[in-house]
């Protein structure tokens, strides 16, 4: 007891010098990379038309999100600091870079617990701003990413970056073998698993993305929901000549504004006369349950109607669902738009979830931020990914757009799993198993992208062992500066 009382006593007297540095940095870092709340701005779209109100709520959740999560830089600044002066000399550099790991996971869980709402699906799933995704433009960072995923990218460009630092400032012979040991290992890593194996034996499937552009509202007009529709059913009518498998993107409900010009066999008749094959039609519909509305995308078959479903258990906080921290200011503020956004916007969390099977392949549907969470898409027992996603409550930001397409890059590579994404109010992207952009549209608005996909049967060391290898490591490595750090003399 003693021995516990005395550790307590000094981690209570480390002085923070050094964390502030972490946290303004961080500060500046997840400024960017949350700058895409602004594009919300004004409310009006979801029935706040004060715009006192909309600033005030938005510059709440900007400045939570931000200073929540530069706060974990902030204690990684902080402890980093401690481990170059006090820790073992062998152990500095990995012991940062475990530091580093351990805090980036614990930040994807903390994001989700922080805008804890009715909506929420806790666990290590919000991996925006993650400093792998910076390097996406490598094929040598994305090859590594089926070997241990992009907590292994954080370690070793941590790594390298404190070595050379240190190795500036002390021209340390240790860490410089250190350093050209940890290049070595990632380089040959990257070199022998960037690519895949030959996928030119495997029977390729034609798929068919279909792009909208309709800004997410509380109400619509008719004229509105009308032009939408005929954009909808003509670009259905190019998809039906063009591929078997046709993705409609989020938010697209176009099989339920049909069936409200049509009966059931009507709709039927209409999906059967689209080709003379059986097509495989992937459409988001918002579906009424007795615990609230799900986003939730249905399979179905021309031929024999909806065959499957798959319910979107990530959503967003804000855009999906109110977030108790938001939900009860509101409350006091204005009610009324609290009543508004629920009965318009908010959605529950899905219950069902289910691969997509057909002939010539099976398919994971992932449904915008679902694409942040690798641990949604570990599983290994499909052969390709279909993303859907929806910019049109942010206006169709490019920042967002760009965050959710790195992320989608990485689950590709991660998995070894090709991935197309049908995009509403963004664009709309084939990538390979690689993780490398093979065809996109080049435009946001209405129109249709089509490219052949091979299904990617292979297992990757990150779908048998996920994040758990790396998060080991780095907990032992840290763990044995840990002691050395807090029986330090404390200046």
């Amino acid at each position: 007891m003693d021995r516990i009382i005395k550790t307590y006593g000094k981690i209570v007297r480390l002085r923070p010098s050094g964390f502030w540095l972490g946290f303004i940095v961080g500060s500046v870092y997840f400024s960017y990379i949350f700058w895409w709340f602004w594009s919300l701005y004004p409310l009006d779209v979801l029935g706040v038309e004060n715009n006192f109100y909309a600033a005030t709520a938005l510059f709440f959740v900007f400045s939570v999100s931000v200073i929540s999560m530069a706060f974990f830089w902030g204690i990684f600044s902080f402890v980093s600091l401690r481990i170059l002066k006090n820790g073992n000399h062998l152990l500095t550099t990995p012991a940062i870079a475990g530091l580093f790991v351990i805090l980036e996971y614990l930040r994807s869980w903390g994001f989700g617990i922080i805008w804890w709402g009715s909506g929420s699906l806790i666990g290590p799933h919000w991996t925006l701003g993650n400093l792998a995704y910076l390097f996406g433009f490598s094929k040598y960072v994305l090859g590594t990413a089926s070997v241990w995923g992009i907590y292994g990218i954080n370690f070793f460009i941590v790594f390298i970056l404190v070595s050379v630092l240190i190795i500036l400032k002390k021209r340390s012979r240790s860490n410089l073998a250190q350093l050209l040991i940890a290049v070595i290992i990632f380089s040959l890593v990257g070199f022998f698993s960037k690519e895949s194996k030959d996928l030119a034996t495997q029977e390729s499937l034609k798929v068919t993305l279909i792009q909208t552009e309709r800004q997410t509202k509380v109400a619509y007009n008719p004229e509105e929901l009308l032009s939408d529709f005929k954009s909808q059913l003509e670009l259905l009518g190019s998809a039906a000549k063009e591929g078997s498998v046709i993705v409609f993107p989020e938010t697209s409900n176009f099989s339920k504004t049909l069936s409200g010009f049509l009966d059931l066999n009507s709709t039927q008749a209409f999906f059967n006369k689209l080709s003379s094959k059986p097509l495989i039609i992937l459409d988001n519909i918002r579906s009424p349950e007795k615990d609230g509305s799900v986003s939730r995308t249905i399979f179905i078959n021309s031929k024999n109607g909806v065959v499957q479903f798959s319910d979107k258990q990530l959503l967003t906080p804000g855009g999906e669902y109110l977030p108790y921290i938001i939900k009860w200011p509101l409350w006091l503020l204005n009610g009324s738009v609290v009543n508004s956004f629920t009965s318009s916007q908010e959605f529950s969390k899905g219950s069902h979830t289910e691969n997509l099977y057909f002939q010539g392949g099976t398919a994971r549907i992932v449904i915008c931020s679902e694409i942040l969470s690798p641990t949604l898409l570990r599983d290994a027992d499909y052969q390709f990914i279909i993303g859907q996603s929806s910019f049109g409550i942010f206006k169709g930001s490019k920042l967002l757009e760009y965050q959710i397409l790195q992320a989608l890059r990485f689950r590709a590579a991660e998995n070894r799993k090709p991935a197309v994404l049908a995009s509403n109010f963004g664009h709309s992207y084939i990538i390979d198993n690689n993780g490398n952009i093979v065809k996109s549209t080049d435009s946001s608005g209405y129109q249709i992208l089509t490219a052949d996909v091979v299904p990617n049967k292979e297992q990757t060391w990150y779908n048998k062992l996920g994040d758990l290898p790396i998060l080991l490591l780095s907990l032992a490595i840290f763990g044995l500066s840990l002691r050395k750090i807090l029986y330090a003399k404390q200046d």
